[in-house]
């Protein structure tokens, strides 16, 4: 019983004195938060090597690449160690009515051979189903040549703001002294 008592005590002393661990809500800018992000190796994701040009010691390298790296996140608003996806609006439309117009088409190129068969009924019903098939693979063709162009114009812009990043950073290291290959 005793020893109970005095791990009670114990606890209970721990508990008043110990510092409070309750977890306070810091609050940070987004140029902080770049910095505390970065990965070690950030440089040559960019495809960038670094060289002091005026004998700087690698603390001051690399509190020259962090502001700069902020520095071209302000100017960019990209940040290639959390790259913004980019995305297209608008561009998702496709041909409508596709089976529909085909089938019309069909239908009339059928009526018309069917006409000169002597059965024009049975010709625009083949050349409405052989037009409306026609017409669903016209659209979903249509549609992937739609994604491809979207897909390469996202690749272009994604591209695009990395090399503008890349130019920003390249720019303010350069400015510090430092030579770039």
């Amino acid at each position: 019983m005793k020893t109970y008592i005095s791990i009670f005590f114990n606890l209970l002393v721990l508990a008043i004195y110990s510092p409070s661990f309750s977890q306070e809500k810091v609050s940070v800018t987004k140029e902080q938060e770049i910095t505390l992000s970065l990965p070690a190796n950030y440089t040559k994701s960019l495809g960038l090597y670094i060289f002091p040009a005026r004998n700087q010691d690698s603390i001051q390298q690399k509190e020259d690449c962090k502001a700069c790296y902020v520095w071209a996140y302000q100017q960019t608003g990209y940040d290639p160690a959390n790259p913004t996806k980019v995305t297209l609006e608008g561009s998702g439309t496709e041909p409508q009515g596709a089976a529909i117009k085909g089938a019309a088409r069909g239908a009339l190129a059928g009526t018309a051979i069917g006409a000169v068969t002597g059965n024009a009924g049975d010709g625009a019903a083949v050349g409405a189903v052989t037009g409306a098939i026609s017409g669903r693979r016209a659209r979903r063709n249509a549609k992937k040549r739609q994604e491809m162009r979207n897909s390469q114009t996202i690749s272009k812009a994604e591209e695009e703001m990395k090399t503008n990043f890349k130019n920003a950073f390249s720019a303010c290291i350069k400015g510090k002294g430092y030579s770039i290959n």
